[in-house]
């Protein structure tokens, strides 16, 4: 132990009087906020672009500006995206995702190669293009595989075009450090029952860590936090078979806020997932008295913009001789971004890279790491896949929405 504080003595010494030249740091520097600041996410997402989707969501979302969901479109051996194209556009302008169901909603591992990348990749450029005419201008990410039917073959053709695919079956949840399989995603499939409603939201309480998990069985799936939660859903409606009622499903949006809960569309939540396991392991190199932090986009077809939460790591803080009478900044893109209360700063992971420095200011490090929060439990910073920032809750009404980055 003595030697290893000597050796950091060393380290600091040498960096010191070098003047932080070209020196590279073995400790990462920053470590991302699990969940965007919340216990847990929840993506609730919405198969094969029915119209009483539109219908029935719409009035619901515009009263809850804190949730944002999923639209898997299909045209379901029709023409249900053109039919429903307007409404759809619209929740996207709202800052909903609008994701790929194929076009024909067909057994996809049956399919050739070229049916594959007709009803896939093709499709994709087709929603896009459907959306665009009606005024919502927009990237596919996501991708949903009809009857959750999926194989090496399928998964191959899905990553053509899309960083995360939804399947189907089991739990649904997703822990912080355990990587997915990102092709292949498990979610919570709704059908209606007796117990259904009760059930839905017993699943967002287990995801926000609510309950008592001490005593189960061993060979059950242990829940140890926080999770994301991805849940599957059709028709909203009282039909009743797949169908959700408005009632339950607003039900269900006000448990995962009252839980704490992130709910955000899945390849928001996918793409800040996805995004900690880069920026986690990210290494600094000191240069004139600063350290600069590169990384790589871990997939050709990410959101436009994944804001990203993260504080610095004590380690480094240590290690590169930084104090708690320094102010430190990251700087991005010629902003300077300052730490909220608790030592939090939101970057743009889209990027590419930051510097960490420090500042001319005023405001010392330790009255940003250790002072708690004082927000009334709204965390936001909810943008859409644009990087458009969509919480209102703080805002005046008909004000110009805001950009991480201007």
């Amino acid at each position: 132990m003595a030697k290893k504080s000597l050796a950091k003595s060393a380290v600091r010494t040498l960096i010191a009087t070098l003047g932080l030249t070209s020196f590279s740091m073995a400790v990462p520097p920053l470590t991302t906020v699990p969940w965007n600041g919340h216990v847990g996410a929840a993506s609730f997402t919405f198969d094969d672009a029915m119209e009483n989707q539109v219908k029935n969501l719409t009035p619901i979302l515009e009263e809850m500006p804190d949730v944002r969901v999923t639209f898997f479109l299909s045209n379901m051996g029709g023409n249900s995206l053109r039919q429903n194209g307007a409404g759809f556009a619209k929740l996207a302008n709202m800052g909903n995702e609008i994701g790929n169901h194929t076009d024909n909603h067909l057994q996809l591992p049956d399919q050739d190669d070229a049916k594959l990348k007709s009803e896939i990749t093709d499709f994709a450029t087709e929603i896009e293009k459907v959306m665009a005419e009606n005024g919502a201008e927009i990237n596919i990410t996501s991708h949903a595989t009809p009857f959750c039917a999926n194989n090496e073959k399928v998964s191959g053709e899905i990553n053509q075009h899309h960083f995360i695919n939804r399947d189907c079956g089991w739990h649904g949840r997703n822990d912080w450090d355990v990587e997915p399989e990102w092709l292949g995603m498990a979610s919570r499939v709704w059908n209606s029952s007796e117990t259904a409603d009760t059930e839905l939201l017993e699943a967002l309480d287990t995801a926000a860590f609510i309950g008592d998990f001490s005593n189960a069985n061993p060979w059950d799936v242990q829940v140890k936090g926080g999770s994301w939660l991805v849940l599957l859903n059709h028709g909203v409606s009282d039909e009743g078979g797949m169908s959700i009622t408005p009632e339950a499903i607003k039900n269900a949006f006000q448990r995962a806020l009252k839980n704490d809960l992130w709910v955000a569309p899945f390849s928001t939540v996918g793409a800040y997932h996805k995004a900690h396991f880069i920026m986690d392991k990210a290494e600094g190199t000191a240069n004139d008295k600063e350290y600069k932090i590169r990384w790589e986009m871990p997939h050709p077809h990410m959101p436009k913009s994944i804001p990203l939460k993260v504080k610095l790591n004590e380690e480094f803080l240590k290690e590169s001789g930084f104090t708690a009478d320094d102010n430190i900044v990251i700087e991005q893109n010629n902003n300077e971004i300052q730490p909220d209360e608790n030592g939090i700063y939101t970057i743009e992971f889209c990027n590419l890279s930051l510097t960490i420095k420090k500042s001319a200011g005023t405001s010392k490090l330790k009255s940003t790491i250790s002072t708690k929060r004082k927000t009334d439990g709204n965390h936001s910073g909810i943008f859409d896949l644009n990087g458009k920032r969509l919480n209102t809750r703080n805002r005046p009404k008909n004000s110009t929405p805001t950009f991480l980055f201007p």
